[in-house]
């Protein structure tokens, strides 16, 4: 059997849904470019319309992908690599950048590349429940003077902060998935669920920490479609175990 194409966004043999919720265990900064305004904190949160906090997308998927990329690299697994960005010959074996895209690193193959879309996409995580005032702080912060090691003249700032226990939707969709592939991508959810991995800015001040409750996980092929099928609802925790050992297997040298 051919080893399915990394392009392979002309054919749609699958697509599997995961769902869950991901509670912060401590403040979360997600950081906005909205400060300025008259009364407004200097540094925001991003804010939905209605002033809710939410998670981008694109804020989980770098952070998972950050996380892998440096888990690779350190492993040192010539099955499971992963390229250098900032490389002129990213992702392509043997240092040919025209190389086959099925030699893309395993990161690429699964987040998108220069050269190949992503198969992954997170939606933004928006809170369980939009009702009530914003769960917001505001806190001091102090700019240091890194030399001196002594606060910064007249560099004192106003930090919103998303508060503890506050709960949002996690929805995650991947189109073909393979399941060694399905694997990295669990492993890379765990490292944030587990608390190796911290989410958002100022990090190193205790910020970021969350935990995530798997809740259901769809599958739906072509066929079914046709057939007019609804999605297939499988054991969640069940298929996340077998996503861990398919990847598993492929860092061993399995297929």
């Amino acid at each position: 059997m051919n080893e399915p194409r990394v392009d392979d966004f002309d054919v749609l043999r699958s697509r599997v849904r995961l769902t869950g919720v991901l509670t912060a265990q401590t403040a979360l900064h997600i950081g906005s470019s909205g400060g300025g305004d008259v009364g407004a904190a200097d540094l925001p949160v991003q804010k939905t319309v209605h002033g809710y906090p939410f998670i981008p997308g694109s804020s989980l998927k770098g952070v998972v992908r950050s996380t892998l990329e440096g888990i690779l690299r350190a492993a040192k697994n010539e099955r499971l690599r992963a390229c250098d960005p900032l490389r002129d010959d990213a992702c392509a074996a043997g240092g040919e950048r025209s190389g086959p895209l099925k030699e893309h690193c395993a990161v690429c193959r699964l987040f998108g590349s220069h050269l190949v879309a992503s198969h992954v996409r997170f939606s933004d995580a928006r809170m369980l429940d939009e009702s009530g005032s914003p769960p917001i702080e505001t806190r001091d912060g102090v700019s240091i003077d890194r030399d001196l090691r002594v606060a910064a003249g007249r560099r004192k700032y106003d930090l919103e902060v998303v508060s503890p226990g506050t709960a949002f939707s996690l929805e995650i969709f991947v189109v073909n998935p393979e399941p060694w592939l399905m694997g990295l991508l669990v492993t890379g959810l765990d490292q944030i669920a587990e608390g190796f991995t911290a989410i958002g800015g100022f990090t190193s001040r205790g910020l970021g920490r969350v935990s995530i409750a798997w809740s259901a996980l769809e599958r739906v092929t072509a066929a079914q479609l046709l057939a007019g099928k609804k999605v297939e609802a499988l054991d969640v925790e069940a298929e996340l175990d077998g996503y861990r050992a398919a990847l598993a297997t492929m860092a061993e040298g399995g297929t």
